[in-house]
């Protein structure tokens, strides 16, 4: 178990039991003065979470991981903290869906009323107290009732809207978890890429002092050597700084504590060929996109709420069954016995305009909802095209960046010899060792780029979540996308 973790629960625990709480909580927006009871409880339950999820954490979490790129998405798809407020969204839609529908169930209500009465008789004059009861079962059911229907299938249409946002939350997740699993390699290959500069700066440096010693070369160029290596080593402290906060970032994707250690699988980053068309991955996406379905169920939504409203000028009708018992002599007796059985019909003829108007609210919310799936194909057409046009720009770059490494390299090697020989300066070598590690570091952005590019895309594209990131292209090319949207436009009629 995490010691500090537990030690830190611990503290968190007593200050919300209030073995050291303060009766005064001051902030700069107060000014100092004493908080409410709400704000207080508020910032209790806070802390109360805080203590409850270091507890957690000290119990569940490993110090260390070893991830890979599955058992990343693994974990951000299981844990990731946006996603589960999606799935108790989807949830909650669930069980609306149960309680509207339980309106067309038959309702079943029993009803007691007992009276104790004290007074004279009218025909003695004598004081005398009496008591009656009467109780009942009834049971109702609506037989017609339109505005009951439009809101079921309503709550079911957003039912599956829910679902598809929750789908939209673990693609986001599970490319979050990639990009954040990509940032780290990155930024340790750029760490890398520092330290290399760092040792060939100090190689430098030691060159340039011995040639100094002997009176080869002048002291400023011992001063500009120098000055090189500091450059290096404070850029190398910035690179780990990156790096650690890359960690952190992904520990946060996967709901892990920021401290915990990472090593990744993979130490760098590679080129995958990526074969797939913008036309294949715009009809994939049109098909697959849990975006789309998102609002297009918000389109069905708003339907059916105009169903609802017209309803203001439809009847609804009911019947109901009863069995009634009285007794003039106590309060639960069943000496006097009856039923009932009937129907009820309920018809607005005239509501002064209320329902005309709510169908008016309906119809423009409806045509709200159809813009608004509109700009959602245009939001996704849009997503496609960039990470497809990012895609191919990285990958364009990877060639061109590794060209100039191995030239920075050879450029950074002839410099060494000349100035060791005599016949070049001390500039040369700095200057060919700074466009040396600017070469390293374009060709570890490149490579990100065009890895990140690729997870951007089959999220855009809306690829299965359980398919690998890079498998995505061979899903696409032969899904058949192109022709099913295709054969769909044509089968859908042309309103003139």
């Amino acid at each position: 178990m995490n010691k500090k973790a537990f030690s830190l629960a611990m503290i968190l625990s007593m200050a919300t039991t209030g073995a050291f709480a303060s009766d005064v909580v001051s902030t700069s927006v107060n000014n100092g003065d004493k908080l409410t009871k709400f704000q207080k409880e508020a910032i209790q339950l806070t802390q109360q979470q805080l203590a409850q999820k270091a507890a957690q954490d000290a119990q569940k979490y490993e110090v260390s991981l070893n991830l890979n790129e599955d058992s990343t998405v693994s974990l951000a798809l299981a844990n990731n903290r946006t996603a589960k407020q999606s799935l108790w969204d989807y949830e909650a839609a669930k069980a609306t869906v149960s309680a509207t529908a339980a309106g067309k169930n038959p309702n079943i209500s029993y009803t007691w009323q007992g009276t104790r009465n004290h007074g004279a008789n009218a025909m003695t004059g004598r004081m005398v107290t009496s008591k009656t009861g009467q109780h009942s079962f009834t049971i109702k059911a609506p037989v017609f009732s339109p505005e009951l229907d439009a809101n079921i299938d309503k709550s079911r249409f957003a039912r599956e809207g829910s679902g598809a946002a929750y789908e939209e939350a673990l693609q986001q997740a599970k490319y979050d978890a990639i990009n954040e699993y990509y940032s780290l390699i990155m930024y340790r290959n750029k760490t890398a890429v520092a330290k290399q500069a760092v040792k060939d700066y100090q190689g430098h440096v030691d060159n340039v002092k011995a040639q100094y010693n002997v009176g080869l070369v002048a002291n400023s160029d011992v001063l500009g050597a120098d000055t090189s290596l500091s450059d290096a080593q404070t850029n190398l402290v910035k690179a780990m700084n990156a790096a650690d906060l890359a960690q952190a970032k992904l520990n946060q994707v996967i709901a892990y504590p920021v401290q915990t250690a990472i090593t990744t699988a993979e130490e760098n980053l590679q080129y995958k060929p990526y074969d797939v068309s913008l036309e294949q991955v715009k009809a994939y996406a049109m098909l697959h996109r849990a975006a789309l379905v998102k609002s297009a169920m918000a389109v069905k939504q708003a339907e059916e709420g105009l169903k609802a409203e017209k309803s203001g000028y439809l009847p609804t009708v009911g019947i109901e069954a009863g069995r009634g018992y009285a007794d003039p002599d106590g309060y639960f007796g069943i000496s006097s016995k009856s039923w009932h059985i009937g129907a009820s019909a309920s018809w607005s003829l005239w509501d002064g305009g209320q329902t005309q108007n709510k169908i008016k609210v309906a119809q423009d919310t409806l045509e709200k909802a159809k813009e608004a799936n509109l700009a959602a194909v245009d939001m996704v057409n849009l997503e496609v095209q960039q990470a497809y046009l990012n895609l191919r720009a990285a990958e364009q770059t990877i060639q061109s960046t590794q060209t100039a490494v191995n030239e920075g390299q050879e450029n950074f090697r002839i410099a060494l010899l000349r100035y060791r020989a005599g016949v070049g300066t001390n500039l040369d070598v700095l200057d060919a060792e700074l466009k040396l590690t600017q070469a390293r570091n374009n060709y570890v952005d490149a490579l990100y780029s065009y890895n990140v590019s690729i997870s951007a895309l089959e999220q855009a594209a809306g690829v299965p979540l359980d398919t690998p990131v890079g498998q995505g292209a061979s899903i696409i090319a032969n899904s058949g996308a192109v022709e099913q949207l295709a054969a769909l436009a044509t089968a859908t009629p042309t309103k003139k």
